[in-house]
């Protein structure tokens, strides 16, 4: 089932202050890449997220302006890797000279053309599934073929137009007990096994 909306425009409401709201929500960072006709071709996204199970699907924006997106939607299999939280040069980086985005890093690329990062907290070997042009920005549904972890452990985060890391110090370490997204959320194995015997 498809909603439409109609499309407003909203004159009054500040890019600044939009941006800003945004920007509030914190996301973590991941390297899109591909082996395009044999050149390395990368980007790196902080819109990454899940989309289904099954099928397997994660998705991703883009701004429609981008000169990188044209090449790496022609690759037959897409790399996205969870970067780390030592990966903030890394990021800056891919959002370089495009001969340079590669310089340095530990990488592997599949016999698909993924290009997959070593250091990564988690990879995906994807293709592209389909593509919604939303406003200023393309949303990119990816299919998922393959998944791995990489040497890294604790993730990147984004948050207010700067990098972050993730600490747990001050959070309860329990796992989640309910529904997320409007599934059930995994309870571990502790909680099953307390579920079993009773």
């Amino acid at each position: 089932m498809t909603i439409h909306a109609h499309s407003q425009s909203h004159p009054s409401l500040d890019p600044r202050a939009l941006r800003d709201a945004f920007g509030a929500f914190p996301s973590g960072v991941v390297a899109v890449a591909a082996s395009v006709k044999g050149q390395l071709t990368g980007i790196a996204a902080s819109s990454f997220t899940s989309v289904s199970i099954d099928p397997p699907l994660v998705s991703f924006s883009i701004a429609t302006t981008s000169s990188t997106w044209p090449l790496l939607r022609a690759a037959d299999r897409l790399g996205l890797s969870v970067l780390a939280d030592h990966h903030d040069a890394v990021c800056r980086q891919l959002a370089g000279p495009r001969e340079e985005r590669f310089a340095g890093l530990p990488f592997k690329v599949t016999g698909n053309g993924a290009v997959l990062l070593d250091e990564a907290v988690a990879t995906y070997d994807c293709s592209v599934h389909e593509e919604v042009v939303a406003g200023d920005h393309v949303i990119v549904l990816l299919e998922v073929h393959e998944v791995g972890a990489g040497d890294g452990e604790h993730p990147l985060v984004f948050h207010r137009s700067a990098f972050a890391k993730l600490h747990r110090d001050d959070l309860d370490p329990a796992r989640l007990d309910g529904r997320i997204n409007g599934a059930e959320v995994d309870r571990g194995a502790e909680s099953e096994s307390k579920e079993d015997a009773a």
